[in-house]
């Protein structure tokens, strides 16, 4: 692995703190005005994405190469990274969709 334990999270964080940014530096008022709604809709969809890979897991349907991960675990058997996953998706989606939304807004109305 070319990070070691930290591949995982290397690769993780290039791949979507880009994407957020870019979000946030093209519709940032529209998300910060909704930022509520994407609080709620990021816990809510991360929390359960990481349940059931937390299930998944611990059920041995799939494995996570611990020689990628740093090693922190919640209940047991959900890697860090693979929460952190979950939750950074879920933001980009989240935040993509609220985009989606104001584009689509009446001239005038705000998001």
């Amino acid at each position: 692995m070319p990070f070691g334990k930290y591949t995982y999270l290397v690769i993780l964080i290039g791949w979507s703190l880009p994407i957020l940014a870019i979000q946030w530096a093209v519709a940032g008022r529209a998300l910060w005005r909704a930022r509520r709604l994407l609080v709620a809709s990021i816990l809510l969809c991360g929390t359960f994405l990481s349940v059931a890979d937390h299930l998944a897991i611990a059920r041995g349907i799939w494995q996570i190469d611990p020689t990628g991960v740093v090693g922190i675990r919640f209940w047991e058997h959900l890697p860090l990274e693979e929460a952190l996953f979950y939750y950074l998706t879920s933001a980009m989606s989240a935040q993509g969709f609220i985009m989606i939304a104001g584009h689509f807004k009446p001239k005038g109305e705000r998001l």
